[in-house]
């Protein structure tokens, strides 16, 4: 079994890295016709995919749960990266810099 969880996570890896590769880092970038908060649109993305999964709608495929796997996966990393600037943000105040010096 376990060799099974490690062949998936590595094809939903490959899968994440190809089509970043292939869009960029678009999905952590604003739209280009729509400005939209990347986290906004990775949380669509994923609302769009559970609510397939739930309707069982004739769309829905084996491909579905892995782009699911790789939104909450995307998400998980915006969300570090979130926390992160955040932290840099507090740690950065409480040494007595303002925004604009950080900057």
């Amino acid at each position: 079994m376990q060799e099974k969880i490690k062949k998936k996570c590595d094809e939903i890896r490959d899968l994440l890295v190809e089509k970043n590769e292939a869009y960029g880092n678009a999905v952590f970038e604003r739209g280009v016709l729509f400005d939209v908060e990347p986290i906004y649109a990775i949380q669509a993305r994923i609302n769009d995919k559970l609510n397939r999964l739930k309707n069982n709608t004739v769309y829905q495929s084996d491909n579905d749960l892995l782009d699911l796997t790789g939104y909450l996966i995307l998400l998980q990393i915006m969300k570090e990266d979130m926390d992160a600037n955040i932290e840099w943000g507090f740690d950065n105040n409480v040494k007595g810099k303002s925004n604009e010096e950080r900057t």
